[in-house]
């Protein structure tokens, strides 16, 4: 006999099953919040020597957070081979919960006091991208930490997306051309590949950071800078950036940011010595000599600017990075062109900067040229390739329109900052330095500074940024799982009324 409550409990049964159906999305929350809430607790213990305050508010953060994850973890069966679409909701939903959580931590520490400007900086924080409302001189030693450790764990996550989560999804296909170099060269297996990327990624944190004290710049700053440099992140300690740190601080830097910019695969190759693979890599000469203009184009039409300090801008921009060295908006209109085609083409693939990616570029060029190719002579046979193989007709038209959607987000940033008041071409260059994860702009200074934009222009970047972060299709997916979650909310609450009747 079937009694409301044998009813009731066969409804929450098959709410359970369905949670657990759900839990690779639940279990990618955890695990970015279990990261989030150990670099927490590394910030409040460093940090305690200076402000007990802002310490206890990060304490208590990891210990929320910890356990959140230590309990999920427990409870939740995590898929070994999720679907692409959970992947993306994963991904959607992981951001979601940084972002709420950098905010809470920027509130309850009074260290920003406007939600607006909480939800800014929490957001460049976590996206990587160089802008800010603060004046970092200004903070404390835990919250300065807890600002660094933010890029550093949104750099990870998006390796974690693009070199290991997406791929292992499309059972290691490609996301777009350009990407059997990443897929070929990590380590196979997913799992495998997560500790790689982890390793070597933790590495470098620990090799620049360790550059930086040879340079004499302090324990903080280095590691900071340090943290801030191998995400591609561009926060300084400093509210002028590295103007005021000297010329060896700036060419470890130049060095590192690099590095950073140069793809996962490419420093793997690196360490296994492989040198002739690196010198037969299109995408890493095209990437040196993008390097190698800029600079040399910076130098030339900028008096008074060091080579340094021209190679270190050409680097700020073509690893996405943000970081700078001199004010390079009032260089003239010359230097600010370039650095906007350089900051929108991007860093390597598998690199955790943004931007269009340089072998995607490279093949669009090609496509192009092909294309015109055929209009001159229909009868021509000519053969894309990338990492020594053809790209098919199909990964082109996927590529494709990605460029097309990225170049349509990019007037659309730029349409949304002029409509809450920002000059047009202050918009255009903002939307593209922001979509592009580096920042930095006509519109906000070459120091990334926000604090005299508005709340409209303020919360009209924080989506664009989570675009830029993790690309096109997840962002699409959040908006999805945000209307998606409300309707298995209410329905939620219908079944529950109808049980009671």
């Amino acid at each position: 006999m079937n009694t409301p409550r044998s009813k009731r409990a066969r409804a929450w049964r098959f709410d359970a099953r369905q949670f657990r159906d759900e839990s690779y999305i639940f279990y990618s929350v955890s695990e970015a919040l279990l990261v989030a809430g150990l670099a927490a607790a590394l910030c409040a213990v460093a940090g305690s020597v200076d402000d007990l305050g802002d310490s206890a508010v990060l304490a208590a953060t990891s210990i929320v957070l910890v356990g959140i994850g230590l309990l999920t973890r427990q409870r939740l069966a995590k898929r070994s081979k999720p679907n692409t679409s959970e992947v993306l909701y994963g991904l959607a939903a992981s951001w979601l919960a940084l972002l709420t959580l950098g905010t809470v931590v920027y509130l309850a520490s009074g260290t920003i006091s406007r939600l607006d400007a909480a939800v800014l900086e929490s957001a460049a924080g976590f996206s990587t991208t160089a802008l800010t409302t603060l004046d970092p001189s200004e903070l404390s030693l835990p919250m300065t930490l807890w600002r660094g450790a933010t890029q550093w764990i949104g750099g990870l996550l998006a390796l974690v997306a693009g070199v290991v989560a997406l791929p292992a999804a499309l059972h290691h296909g490609r996301v777009a051309p350009g990407e059997w170099i990443v897929n070929d060269e990590l380590a196979r297996g997913k799992d495998n590949r997560t500790r790689q990327v982890v390793t070597i990624y933790c590495s470098l944190t620990l090799l620049f950071g360790l550059a930086f004290a040879a340079g004499q710049m302090g324990i903080k700053h280095s590691v900071v800078h340090a943290l801030t440099t191998v995400s591609t992140g561009g926060f300084s300690t400093a509210a002028d950036s590295f103007v005021g740190f000297g010329s060896v601080p700036v060419g470890i830097a130049t060095v590192a940011m690099v590095i950073a910019g140069s793809g996962y695969a490419i420093i793997a190759w690196a360490i296994r010595g492989r040198v002739k693979a690196l010198l037969q890599s299109t995408e890493l000469r095209i990437y040196g000599a993008i390097l190698l203009v800029t600079t040399l184009w910076i130098w030339w039409r900028s008096d008074g600017l060091a080579w340094f300090e021209a190679a270190f801008t050409a680097a700020s921009a073509v690893s996405t990075t943000g970081f700078a060295v001199t004010d390079w908006t009032t260089l003239g209109g010359g230097v600010s062109a370039l650095l906007l085609v350089v900051i929108a083409t991007g860093a390597m693939i598998g690199a955790p900067g943004g931007g269009l990616r340089i072998n995607r570029a490279r093949i669009l060029v090609a496509y192009v040229r092909r294309e015109l190719r055929r209009q001159l002579d229909p009868t021509t046979v000519v053969l894309l390739k990338s990492g020594g193989r053809v790209v098919d007709d199909r990964a082109l038209e996927r590529m494709t329109g990605f460029q097309i959607a990225h170049l349509g987000v990019c007037a659309l940033a730029a349409l949304a900052l002029t409509v809450v008041g920002v000059d047009l071409l202050d918009a255009i260059y903002t939307g593209v330095s922001v979509l592009s994860t580096h920042g930095p702009g006509l519109g906000a200074g070459a120091f990334g500074d926000l604090s005299g934009f508005s709340v409209g222009p303020r919360l009209v970047l924080v989506p664009f940024m989570f675009a830029g972060h993790l690309s096109l299709v997840p962002l699409m997916i959040c908006i999805v799982w945000i209307f998606n979650t409300k309707k298995l909310l209410v329905d939620l609450l219908r079944q529950r009324q109808g049980l009671r009747r």
